[in-house]
Order: structure tokens, then C-alpha cells, then sequence
């Protein structure tokens, strides 16, 4: 992601949240959260594929609840150096491996392994290839095993609130990583002000409502809202499309979802069948 004229530097983003944000509460909440999310206490004896790995956080929590062997990938060389870096802090494990390629090069998807797990949260959509990613990242779940992934959410409202859809964000995004550091910032802070402000004519304490987005996942809010300014390339689809896809064209079962009808992300937990075909679905260019 070198040009950052197109796209955001996620990497760069997640480099300062381990610096400043990365911490025991931040490790109990993110592993709180992937239990929550597969439906599971302990990934003894599973195998775990991180795609699009990030700061390496969730990898290191697989690592921390025991999954026998965990594959870690990323585009971003920088997002694979801060994955390393909690190799390390982990005491560099060697059932941990950490990859970079991109989910959308079938040659290095041939390289990878089929997991029991296979996660990739907030991250498909940012590949520039949406419908392709998810295929070929389904393609890699073993019979019987999860798919968990959290896909942005179509918004489209009529004329006069444009402004809050989603192709109006995409606009935003595209403006921002055109812009020089100075207006980067000013958005940032733009953007972090309105949210400060909409908690305050809730009625709700800014301080308690931060303090209550570390504890989702463990995420950083001044990161989360730098990393969903910037998020570029940025694709959505309804809860609806993204359940269809993955039935009917990866030949996924679903064991739980999650949506919500404004600009998040719906949260999805499929399963594929242990009966599968053999003829399973590759990755298609």
C-alpha cells in the first residue's frame, strides 16, 4: 500500500496503537471478544488463519488460547512487522508463522494452509476486490471449520441526507488520503469532535464512552476513528448480500450474525459442512 494517493497506510496506524494502546486490558478484551465471536473458550487443538492480521492482536490471542497452529497474513509489510513484534512478545512460538501476500494473488494463496479457523475481521473490504476476497478466503476453511468476517454495511439514504451513506464516505476517504498531513489531521480531529459531541446530546460520559470502546475488542478509539477516515480501498455490502454470497457461492452455513443498519459492520459466523464436496471451491481470478 505505497500510494497513498489511493490508499490509507493501515499499518502505520497500527504501529501507534501498539505503542500507545496495547496493554493487558487490551489483550482481555480482544480475547473476550474472539471467544464471544466463535463461540468457543479455548482453540486447543484448532488450527487459526489470520487474514489481513493487522497489529498481529488477534493472532496473539489465538496464540494465547491455544490453537495448535496459527498462520499470520497481511499485504502490509508494516502490519507483518507489528504481527512479529508480538511474535516476540509471545516468545516467538514456532506453531506461529506470520506471511506476507495478498488474498487476492491466487500463487500465494496456493501457499497457504486450510484452517479450522479462518478469520478476518474489518479487512475484505479493504482490498480493492471485495467479492473475490471473501471467495478466496472461504476457499482456505477446512470441512467443518469457521469463516468469521466482519464486512462494512451498505448505508443509502435519499437526497437530503446523502451526506451520511456510504458512497458520501467513500468520497471522504478518498479526499483524505489525497490531502497533506495538516488536513489529514483537521479531519481527524473534525471527525473525532463530532463524536465526542453526538455522546455529549446522548446524554452520555465521552471519558465512560471511551473507556467502553477499548473494552470491544480491545481497539483504541482515537485509532478505530483514524483507521475508519482513512480505510482506503472501501467497499460495503447489505447483511444481506454478504449471508447470500457466502451460502450460495462458498457453500457456507451460518451459525451467527451480527448488523446493524448504520455505517458498522455486520459480523458473521459461518461454518462449512464437514460433508463438503471434494470438489471444494477455488479462488477464481
Amino acid at each position: 500500500m505505497s500510494n497513498t494517493a489511493k490508499t490509507f497506510r493501515f499499518g502505520d496506524n497500527w504501529r501507534a496503537f501498539l505503542q500507545h494502546s496495547f496493554d493487558e486490558q487490551t489483550l482481555e478484551a480482544a480475547k473476550a471478544r474472539t471467544c464471544e465471536l466463535l463461540q468457543i473458550q479455548s482453540l486447543e487443538g484448532l488450527t487459526f488463519l489470520d487474514i489481513g492480521c493487522g497489529s498481529g492482536l488477534f493472532s496473539y490471542v489465538a496464540f494465547l488460547l491455544g490453537a495448535s497452529s496459527i498462520t499470520s497474513v497481511d499485504v502490509d509489510p508494516a502490519c507483518a512487522e507489528c504481527c512479529q513484534h508480538l511474535r516476540s512478545v509471545a516468545g516467538d512460538p514456532p506453531n506461529w508463522r506470520i506471511l506476507q501476500g495478498s488474498i487476492l494473488d491466487d500463487c500465494f494463496i496456493g501457499t497457504l494452509p486450510r484452517a479450522d479457523v479462518v478469520y478476518s475481521w474489518g479487512v475484505l473490504h479493504h482490498t480493492g476486490d471485495m467479492w473475490r476476497a471473501i471467495r478466496n478466503a472461504a476457499s482456505l476453511v477446512e470441512p467443518g471449520g469457521s469463516y468469521a468476517i466482519a464486512i462494512y454495511n451498505r448505508v443509502e439514504y435519499g437526497t437530503f441526507r446523502g451526506w451520511r451513506g456510504s458512497h458520501r464516505w467513500l468520497k471522504v476517504k478518498q479526499l483524505y488520503n489525497r490531502s497533506g498531513r495538516p488536513t489529514k489531521r483537521l479531519m481527524e480531529l473534525m471527525l473525532a469532535a463530532k463524536s465526542v459531541l453526538a455522546m455529549l446530546l446522548q446524554l452520555r460520559n465521552p471519558v465512560a464512552g471511551l473507556r467502553a470502546h477499548k473494552n470491544n475488542r480491545g481497539m483504541n478509539w482515537w485509532f478505530d476513528h483514524v483507521d475508519w477516515l482513512g480505510g482506503l480501498p472501501y467497499e460495503f455490502a447489505s447483511a444481506g448480500e454478504i449471508f447470500n454470497f457466502c451460502h450460495n457461492e462458498c457453500g457456507m452455513q451460518l451459525e451467527r450474525m451480527h448488523t446493524t443498519s448504520f455505517l458498522g459492520l455486520h459480523e458473521f459466523l459461518f461454518r462449512l459442512p464437514k460433508d463438503v464436496s471434494s470438489k471444494r471451491r477455488l479462488p477464481v481470478s
